[in-house]
């Protein structure tokens, strides 16, 4: 049960608590200093690292044990909601990928591979969840968000190579760094506290194990855009944790009856969030794009978002006619642009000729059908232009555009 009770951890538990987070200021030092610079890459990664981390849990172990809040007899129901959870973070990264693209793991599948970063992650997997249960149930008897979210921001921070935060050069890096990898990470830690807080050190041990079990060990794995890795990143473990939050309320009868929400609620609000996540990466027959230029003004304009209905069969390719906006690829850059003629040649096939409504001429190549992406269908004003603020200009080479 969660008492509702004030709670200042003693003297003592604070010490420990203090030499906990040293310890893992220190680790996280020695992984950025040159000492691993100094010592072969393999003996570091694979032996002194797993050494480290072993070594941090047997002291956590040696700690007086500080029990979670959560009821003992819903335990074994969390750690089966953390391995849900795990299953379906791993399905919606993998449904985004699918459409994003997949790509070949970089790591060694080799039995002798995978008994080896098994070490490697299972240590550091147990050392860290065994330090994030330790102090989380040390300084909090009740639902202490700030708690959990300056724990979430500390663990974050040592998990993140100190060289990533160096290379940091311009806005537009920045941004990218916090949406694909701080953010994500800090979501995932909060969310991670909270296992802990409910059920212990396990709880979020399994749920770690299954989804980083995932990663380093299929063969195959999402190869994600950092717009998409923030969005399936950062909501993902946010709809978990409200999940898991109505999830045990409703289970622990902890709230009133006309307060309850429904198991059919969260299961709904679940679903929907996860339907949200696949829809912004493109999962669905229809997905949305952002326009960066004015080739297609005054009907479409920048920072307009447009919604793209799929094209993938010949059926859908004959289909298209004059008059139609479709979204093609040129040369690594999505173009969305308005057919003018169509040209039912012999030997080359139908080919488009296109051009944007505000451009002067038409567009320099004819589109083959291998190259459209989809047929514009609907434009939504304006909501693109967070995208467009954060992306670089840079990015979308306009020489192909002719005004």
């Amino acid at each position: 049960m969660i008492r509702q009770e004030k709670f200042l951890p003693t003297r003592l538990s604070k010490t420990r608590c203090f030499i906990l987070i040293l310890l893992l200021i220190i680790i996280y030092t020695v992984d950025n200093s040159s000492l691993a610079n100094n010592v072969d890459s393999f003996v570091y990664v694979y032996v002194i690292k797993p050494i480290l981390w072993t070594g941090l849990a047997l002291i956590i172990w040696r700690f007086p044990q500080i029990r979670p809040k959560g009821y003992l007899k819903l335990r074994k129901t969390l750690y089966i909601w953390a391995m849900n959870f795990a299953i379906i973070y791993i399905i919606i990264n993998f449904g985004a990928g699918l459409i994003n693209g997949l790509g070949l793991s970089p790591y060694d599948h080799s039995i002798r591979g995978i008994l080896i970063n098994i070490v490697f992650v299972g240590s550091m997997l147990i050392g860290r969840e065994l330090a994030r249960s330790y102090l989380i149930n040390s300084f909090t008897k009740e639902e202490n968000y700030l708690v959990f979210m300056l724990i979430a921001l500390f663990m974050t921070l040592t998990d993140i190579p100190l060289s990533r935060f160096i290379n940091l050069e311009s806005l537009k890096d920045l941004v990218e760094f916090i949406a694909e990898h701080l953010a994500p990470n800090f979501a995932e830690n909060l969310f991670a506290g909270y296992l802990v807080y409910l059920g212990g050190p396990l709880t979020s041990i399994i749920y770690f194990g299954i989804t980083k079990g995932f990663h380093w060990l299929s063969p195959i794995l999402p190869d994600l855009s950092w717009i998409a890795a923030a969005l399936v990143g950062i909501l993902s473990p946010v709809f978990f944790m409200i999940s898991l939050q109505n999830i045990y309320y409703t289970l622990a009868k902890q709230i009133k009856r006309h307060e309850e929400e429904s198991t059919a609620g969260w299961i709904v609000t679940s679903i929907v969030s996860i339907l949200i996540v696949w829809f912004a990466v493109g999962v669905f027959p229809i997905y949305p794009s952002v326009i960066a230029t004015g080739s297609m003004e005054p009907g479409i304009k920048p920072g307009d978002i447009i919604l793209v209905k799929r094209i993938t069969d010949m059926e859908g390719i004959n289909a298209l006619d004059v008059g139609d906006i479709i979204q093609f690829e040129r040369d690594g850059v999505l173009i969305s642009h308005r057919i003018i003629e169509i040209k039912n040649g012999d030997k080359e096939g139908t080919s488009f000729i296109t051009k944007g409504d505000n451009n002067s001429s038409i567009d320099p190549e004819p589109v083959k059908p291998a190259n459209i992406r989809g047929q514009v269908v609907k434009t939504v004003p304006k909501l693109g232009w967070p995208t467009l603020l954060i992306k670089s200009r840079e990015d979308i080479p306009l020489a192909n555009i002719e005004f």
